[in-house]
């Protein structure tokens, strides 16, 4: 899910360094740099933090969690987390302001290294859910 935009923010970046795409070859509207903050944010942080308590609310009276659930719950954790990087792309493709990209590409980062999906992880999520 994830390796085209890091395979465009490589790509990306390696031209910028050697001088082959211009900076500032297009104006951005004022807003455009919050606002794609405000959805990285939500994006990285607040949406998979959302989802897992909606999810755990739901099952809460449950004495075990199908694993169709659980599988259908991950999956959706990782669709919107992992949108995180695609709009650490847009920031550096359109030169958006040094505070605005480095928070958007921290927050990339975290959403790949939090969320992805290492059997460590799923092991204790199974064990939280009680996946049968």
């Amino acid at each position: 899910m994830v390796l085209p935009a890091l395979g465009l923010l490589l790509i990306l970046g390696t031209a910028k360094s050697l001088h082959l795409i211009a900076p500032g070859g297009f104006s951005l509207p004022a807003m455009l740099p919050a606002a794609v903050f405000v959805v990285s944010a939500i994006t990285a942080i607040a949406g998979p933090l959302f989802l897992r308590t909606l999810f755990a609310h739901s099952v809460r009276k449950q004495q075990a969690v199908p694993a169709v659930d659980f599988l259908a719950f991950q999956r959706r954790l990782l669709w919107i987390s992992q949108m995180t990087p695609y709009l650490a792309f847009v920031a550096v493709f359109c030169d958006f302001p040094r505070f605005y990209a480095a928070a958007i590409v921290l927050m990339g980062l975290y959403a790949l290294y939090y969320y992805y999906p290492s059997q460590k992880r799923i092991g204790f999520d199974k064990k939280i859910f009680r996946v049968t």
